[in-house]
């Protein structure tokens, strides 16, 4: 079993100003690393909170991915060597390359996301992928970021597309792992964590089309900070108490399927989650779930079908293929065939054929 530490998160358009003595027991010196936009929102505050406290010795583009390339490249610049801590501000995958390259130089981690896109900035996992941006592995740290300060006015001001598939994404944790668990034997600290995950339902559902509506209008609404807790903090609890392969099953193998399957366009991570999502409710005779979530991706426009996401209706032959032999399907409480995915895809297709 894994070391298990609880998020520790502060939350609100004050977020920030928490940084002084939260991340002052661990030194004076810090870098900051990122993607180029999300540092352009959080630099300058994070600079002036630390101003008399924390010397920021620098600030570092994460690269291009969350690879293990790049992660290792920030370990070799000087002042990330130097630096007693390391910040890493922006989404997912500038949060893990920076989650990587810290474990790598045994530094304390500090998050700050600059959007509500996923848990990464909570959980101790690091989605990692290939030079060509094909999914690669998940690999845990030894433990998640000291703490995590999210700031809703910054991610009021994010790009809405990120906040709309973090609502999809998150979805899936609620189903995933309990479906994964199915049966299983747990210790007291994974029951926890299967616990956790199914609260993240009702605040997306209750509170995610306004929260995408504040979003869309840039501003903190009541309903803005429990949907970003619904998308960052609530799936990253569950995260933490559990094993590896208890933590994703069908909707994030179809998503790593589909960054091996050719499509057309471009599809965020969740969006496509969402879609694999509604393809296992349907699998495993969840209808009443899965009409939940497929009235709620209608009402804001997540994928609901195969062209939605980019796949020929007619021929999802090679994504249902590349699914099965992903690691998120390497625990399931039944065998999961070819067959049942394709069926359970067609179901879905007849479904919005008959406007469900």
């Amino acid at each position: 079993m894994k070391s298990t530490f609880f998020p520790h998160f502060t939350i609100g358009t004050d977020a920030y100003e928490a940084v002084p003595d939260i991340c002052g027991d661990y030194g004076r010196t810090a870098v900051i690393i990122g993607g180029n936009k999300s540092r352009a929102a959080a630099e300058p505050l994070i600079r002036k909170v630390c101003e008399g406290h924390i010397e920021i010795l620098g600030s570092f583009l994460y690269g291009d991915d969350a690879t293990f390339e790049n992660a290792e490249a920030l370990t070799k610049i000087p002042e990330v060597q130097k630096a007693d801590m390391i910040f890493a501000v922006g989404g997912g995958r500038a949060t893990d390359t920076t989650k990587w390259a810290s474990h790598l130089l045994h530094k304390p981690l500090f998050t700050f996301p600059t959007l509500a896109s996923n848990c990464a900035s909570v959980t101790a996992v690091c989605i990692m992928y290939n030079p060509d941006h094909s999914f690669r592995c998940s690999i845990y740290r030894e433990r998640n970021a000291y703490h995590t300060f999210i700031n809703t006015e910054i991610i009021a001001h994010s790009p809405r597309d990120y906040f709309w598939a973090g609502l999809g994404d998150a979805l899936a944790k609620q189903y995933e792992v309990p479906f994964s668990a199915r049966g299983l034997d747990l210790d007291w600290v994974q029951e926890t964590g299967v616990a956790n995950a199914q609260n993240v339902k009702n605040g997306i559902l209750k509170y995610g089309k306004k929260a995408l509506e504040a979003v869309d209008r840039q501003e903190v609404n009541d309903s803005l900070e429990p949907a970003i807790l619904s998308i960052i903090v609530a799936p990253g609890m569950a995260s933490v108490c559990i094993e590896d392969d208890l933590d994703s099953c069908l909707a994030h193998a179809i998503y790593n399927s589909h960054t091996n399957t050719p499509h057309k366009g471009n599809h965020l991570h969740g969006a496509v989650v969402n879609y694999g999502l509604q393809v296992m409710l349907q699998l495993d005779g969840q209808y009443e779930e899965r009409d939940k979530i497929r009235s709620f991706a209608k009402s804001i426009n997540l994928p609901h079908c195969l062209s939605d996401i980019g796949i020929d209706p007619a021929h999802p032959d090679e994504l249902v293929k590349n699914c099965l032999h992903t690691k998120d399907m390497r625990v399931k409480p039944y065998d999961i065939t070819f067959d049942m995915v394709y069926k359970a895809m067609m179901d879905i297709e007849e479904l919005n054929r008959q406007g469900k």
